[in-house]
């Protein structure tokens, strides 16, 4: 059987049940992931959904808007989903340039590229 929480969370709950700290006596606390980390795991979920990201869209680029416009607060209280709300956000971007585009003559847009301004603005107008 594998307990799975937030660490002060989980240390209240196992203190609050004497039997359970009996039979639970190894744990393992893992670290939040780093921005760095985030970045990449978003990079992977974009493209095993399809997603190509620009080219000046990098996992380091990623990263660093992450480092400089999120708290480590905000981040540890979201932890991995801070990765699927950006690509949740960035699909939202997408489809709206695609919207944008289809009153704009001439104008074509990848429905498959996620581009730095998606996330610039995700992370601009969401993440707070």
């Amino acid at each position: 059987v594998i307990l799975a929480g937030f660490q002060v969370e989980m240390q209240q709950f196992i203190a609050t049940q004497p039997e359970l700290r009996k039979r639970f006596a190894l744990t393992f606390e893992f670290p939040d992931y780093s921005c760095l980390e985030l970045a990449k795991i978003f990079s992977d979920l974009a493209e095993a959904k399809g997603f190509d990201l620009d080219d000046e869209l990098t996992v380091e680029v990623v990263g660093q808007l992450l480092e400089q416009e999120t708290t480590p607060y905000w981040r540890s209280e979201r932890n991995g989903r801070v990765s699927e709300m950006l690509l949740s956000g960035a699909r939202t971007e997408v489809r709206k340039r695609i919207r944008h585009a289809a009153f704009e003559e001439g104008e074509e847009v990848d429905p498959h590229l996620i581009v730095k301004e998606d996330v610039e603005n995700v992370i601009r107008d969401e993440f707070k």
